[in-house]
This record gives C-alpha cells, structure tokens and sequence, in this order.
C-alpha cells in the first residue's frame, strides 16, 4: 500500500533527524570533514566498512533496481557514461580491468550496454566484495587485489577502469600510477566527485550503514596527477549530481574522465 504524502514527508524527517535510522535506511548520510590523508588513512584502517558482508548486501540492493531499469532501456547517466567512454576508445574488444569492482555489476553494465564488446576482468580489495561478484558472475574472472599494488604485468589490459572507488582510496596518487602502468592503451576514471574551485578534501561517513572514506578531489590536481603518470585526458562526461557544500562549503560534480596513455 502506498503511503500518502504527507505520511512520507514526515517519515523522511525522521529518519533524517535520527542518526541510527539515517545510517539503516539513507545509503549515504553522517559526512564529517577529515583533516588530511593521515586522519583518513587512520579511519580506514579502523572502520573496514567495506569488507563487511552486510555492506556488501545492502550495496547490491541499492543497484539492483537500476541495473533493472538498465534493461529496459532506462540506463542512468553513470552507466551511459561509462559506456560511452570505453566505446570512445575505439578499439574493437578490448579487454578491460575495472579496479575497485565491488559486486561486479559494471560487468553486466558493459554487457547489456555494449553486448559482446568488452572482455571484462575485475578486481577489488574486499574479500566480501569478490566472494558476491563471483557467485553471480561466475563465468568472469573476479580476484582480490590492492588498487595500489595491482598484480598485473605492465600494459596487461588495453583498458583500465576505476569504476567509482578512486573516491575511497586515501594513496590515490598511487592508485592513479598503478592504472597507468598496467593499462596499455587507456585508463578511464569513472564517477570521479571533483571541486573546480578547492582544494582535494577527505571526508567520512556512512555509506549503506558502514563508516567509509570518500574524497572530493580538485579537478586540477587530479588531471595534474594523472598527465605525470603518463595519462592524456580525451574527454569527459557529466555525472549523477553529487554536491557536498554543506559539508565543504563548496559545490561539488561527479565527471567520468577518458584518458589515453602518451605514446599508445
């Protein structure tokens, strides 16, 4: 039975004004401001939020509508994006490492956007994250992996693409280095929240449930970084809206960012 308006207003207000009911049912909510990457990488190492199995879960629920609404044809812009990036490459098949793969549902994103297009492989950090993507996709290859280690002979894939956890990773600088060296010919960063107008900034909060570390990164910097890693920003795309001003003071977008690796 659906709830009348006004009974829905007041429902949202309370879950927003309780701090136990925020963190169970808003998938992201309780941002605080970081003081730089030793407090972030501190509160990493403490919170563990991804590993858990529940996060994992609740993750998956959260996509399983959209990626329903992919196949009738109502992809959301974060996936239309990422798409359009890999088939700006131009290269006909290329295998793809997604770092950062969580469940592995952007194996299916590419596969129901660009059917028989991509040979897809993924990778993440959380054992948790690999065990869900493996029991649904057991045809693909998924391995536990450090995104600042990755375990990858140099140009092993022609693509690598971070797909939304550039975000969560405090060594990002490492991070961006390892992409570049493994990718042969292109490194996509996908749903990157970036600010035009300050500095990269850390922040923690709940995302579904569990304490994580996201960044906001200043586009110069970030496009900077990634020039002396080798990388040649081709073209980006606007992403789903992501502005935290009222944490940061200042407003903030999500871009997907299609590089090409200098001398490819």
């Amino acid at each position: 039975m659906k709830l009348p308006p006004l009974v829905r207003q007041i429902g949202k207000r309370i879950v927003k004004a309780t701090p136990m009911l925020r963190r169970r049912f808003m998938y992201s909510s309780d941002y605080r401001l970081l003081s730089g990457p030793e407090e972030a990488r501190a509160a990493a190492t403490s919170s563990g939020g991804w590993f858990a199995g529940r996060t994992v879960a609740r993750q998956e629920r959260a996509y399983q509508g959209l990626i329903e609404a992919m196949k009738r044809g109502e992809s959301r812009i974060d996936f239309t994006a990422a798409a359009e990036a890999v088939a700006a490459t131009g290269i006909q098949n290329p295998s793809l490492l997604e770092v950062g793969c969580g469940s592995g549902y952007y194996s299916e994103v590419f596969a129901t956007l660009l059917p028989g297009r991509v040979r897809y492989a993924g990778v993440d950090y959380s054992q948790a994250m690999i065990a869900r993507a493996r029991a649904h996709y057991p045809s693909t290859s998924f391995d536990v992996a450090d995104a600042t280690r990755l375990p990858h002979a140099d140009g092993a894939f022609d693509i690598v693409f971070n797909g939304v956890s550039l975000l969560h990773i405090v060594d990002y600088q490492a991070a961006i280095r390892e992409a570049a060296r493994v990718a042969a010919r292109h490194c996509i960063l996908h749903t990157v929240p970036v600010f035009s107008d300050h500095r990269t900034t850390f922040l923690q909060k709940y995302a579904y449930g569990a304490p994580v570390i996201e960044i906001v990164f200043d586009k110069q910097e970030l496009i900077a970084l990634c020039r002396d890693a080798g990388l040649r920003l081709e073209r980006e795309w606007p992403g789903v809206p992501y502005d935290v001003h009222e944490v940061t003071g200042h407003h903030s977008v999500t871009e997907t960012y299609l590089f090409s690796k200098s001398g490819a």
